[in-house]
């Protein structure tokens, strides 16, 4: 299967070791998205069974796409994700039409009908059953999580916080979408519009993988980024993770999760 150009410019430089924005920016591997609904072994079920990916860590509320982890935290009377700082997740298909019947059929929301976007590609929106927003795309070089869209008043200044905190590939999708490539094939895009914190919609956050806590709280601490929780350890079925929180621009909750290798 032919690659798309932004996974071929990825690979190579991937090949060529860590990537660096600058000399202080190392990439950091995108790691999760962390969803907030009343029942989260539910929740998880109805991703696994429509949207995809595989059960992960020896648990039943958390799916694996790649190396991105879509887990689900228990939570009440959130507002739906549209319109949030972090406003949708999107996910590629081989064969759009029949996914998004599929959903539909499932309890989906259909909110913007599978239509195809000259120069980019098939796409539709629904709302899961719990109100979270999906793009669901027709991609077939990068199928399945292919990318968190963020929503700010001012895209340009969104996205340069994150390039400098995590670093990344900064390009235009396929020519037309400014936007951050991360190890994992996922995309940081940024829409414009006003928007609410994260943590009072369906996604409450998003979270890079951290390959030691302590340099990175340096790093990220030197760099301006204000924590809000301190480095806690928990204890998973497959290992101990060490995790942390900052504050991201305009109400967007970010996690930073040290894993140890073995686990993907």
């Amino acid at each position: 299967m032919r690659l798309s150009a932004s996974l071929v410019c990825l690979s190579a430089a991937l090949s060529l070791g860590p990537l660096d924005v600058d000399a202080q920016t190392p990439t950091a591997l995108y790691d999760h998205v962390h969803m907030s609904v009343p029942d989260p072994q539910a929740a998880a079920r109805w991703y696994h069974d429509h949207i995809g990916g595989e059960w992960v860590d020896g648990r039943d509320d958390r799916l694996l796409f790649g190396t991105t982890r879509i887990m689900f935290l228990r939570g009440q009377n959130k507002r739906p994700s549209a319109g949030s700082v972090v406003d949708h997740l999107g996910f590629s298909y081989p064969d759009l039409a029949a996914k998004v019947a599929e959903v539909q059929a499932a309890g989906a929301t259909v909110t913007t009908p599978l239509r195809e976007v000259e120069g980019l590609f098939k796409l539709a929106f629904v709302d899961d059953p719990l109100g979270t927003r999906l793009e669901l795309i027709e991609e077939p070089q990068h199928l399945g999580f292919h990318h968190v869209h963020l929503r700010s008043p001012n895209p340009e200044g969104m996205l340069a916080w994150y390039e400098n905190m995590f670093g990344g590939i900064r390009m235009r999708m396929r020519g037309r979408l400014d936007g951050i490539l991360y190890p994992g094939n996922v995309w940081i895009l940024v829409q414009r519009g006003e928007n609410f914190p994260s943590t009072e919609g369906t996604i409450d956050h998003i979270g890079w993988r951290s390959p030691t806590t302590d340099g990175m709280v340096a790093r990220l601490t030197g760099l301006g980024a204000q924590m809000t929780t301190q480095p806690q350890d928990l204890t998973l079925p497959n290992g101990v993770i060490r995790f942390f929180y900052i504050a991201g621009p305009e109400g967007a909750r970010v996690e930073l999760v040290q894993r140890q290798p073995d686990m993907r």
